[in-house]
């Protein structure tokens, strides 16, 4: 099957391979159609009645489906490559890693929530071109065998906000957590050995110069309204995606994301003092989705709504 640079869209973040939009009770998906050596589409998939059946087989892709269960299931059947697998009682947090080079389907019988990455093989080869370590070529996450994943239950549920509201998404945001996403899945299932695993997070102290703090860091204010991806900010330095996160951590106390997120609401609350401009009008201003996702992250920093602030601070 011929591959292109759109095809996890249609795997994943369009609708799952495995039903249509009509036979869930929940659909939540997105896709990082940027995201460097790769699309990544994730998805969140909920169904509440009983009586689906067996699921259409996956279109044949050179992908990994990391499944993370969110509501538990009880003991099913599944189809690998038109064997017989026995899947047994799944709690919540439980992991599965399906390669889509073969043909899987599953018994969805009984209702289910689930999150599910959609993650090309050539995703991981930043985590281990910088560890200099050969390609992986697979995940060692066997579907027969209960294994409760607490990072990747995690990452599934900051997820869940974006998932909710695409449109609230930031590419530095998503980008961070689908690169944990990344390393976490190569440390643990690549057959990387400890050492390999401990270098994907370990800190090096001050790893960002003064000059290329200030690069970064003038670039995010120069553009608040703006969508900088990860990827730009790396290459500011000549870095990699993830030593940068950790170098940008290391001097600022934040990651990027979350960084420029606190000077967005700063400027914000510099408007609201400052000028007449109605809510709506700052929040777009200063690089959020609408008021109303101002109003979450303001609230959230500041413990009260941009509008209570502002007649506060006038009064």
């Amino acid at each position: 099957m011929e591959t292109s640079s759109h095809q996890p869209t249609f795997v994943g973040a369009d609708r799952p391979f495995f039903t249509t939009r009509e036979s869930l009770d929940d659909l939540q998906s997105l896709s990082s159609v940027s995201f460097a050596r790769g699309d990544l589409s994730i998805g969140r998939y909920r169904r509440d009645r009983p009586g689906l059946g067996v699921s259409t087989p996956n279109p044949i892709a050179p992908m990994v489906m990391a499944v993370v269960i969110l509501r538990p299931r009880r003991r099913h059947v599944g189809w690998h490559d038109d064997r017989l697998v026995e899947v047994p009682a799944l709690g919540a947090g439980a992991l599965n890693c399906l390669d889509l080079r073969e043909a899987w389907s599953m018994d969805l019988s009984e209702p289910f929530d689930s999150f599910h990455a959609f993650i090309p093989l050539t995703a991981f080869d930043e985590v281990t071109s910088e560890m200099k370590l050969s390609r992986i070529e697979r995940l060692h996450c066997p579907i027969g065998v209960e294994h409760t994943d607490e990072t990747m239950l995690n990452l599934a549920r900051a997820l869940n906000p974006v998932l909710a509201r695409p449109e609230h998404a930031t590419a530095l945001f998503t980008d961070h957590v689908f690169l944990a996403m990344l390393t976490h899945l190569a440390g643990m299932y690549g057959r990387l050995d400890h050492r390999d695993r401990r270098a994907c997070g370990a800190p090096k102290g001050r790893m960002l110069t003064p000059l290329q703090e200030h690069r970064v860091t003038t670039r995010l204010l120069d553009d608040l309204a703006g969508d900088t991806s990860l990827s730009e900010l790396a290459s500011l330095c000549g870095l990699s995606r993830n030593y940068f996160i950790r170098a940008f951590k290391q001097v600022t106390g934040m990651p990027p994301h979350r960084w420029l997120s606190m000077h967005r609401v700063k400027r914000a609350k510099e408007l609201l003092r400052g000028t007449t401009l109605p809510i709506a009008d700052i929040a777009v201003a200063c690089g959020f989705a609408d008021q109303s996702h101002l109003t979450r992250v303001f609230s959230k920093a500041f413990g009260v709504s941009p509008g209570s602030w502002r007649r506060q601070w006038k009064h």
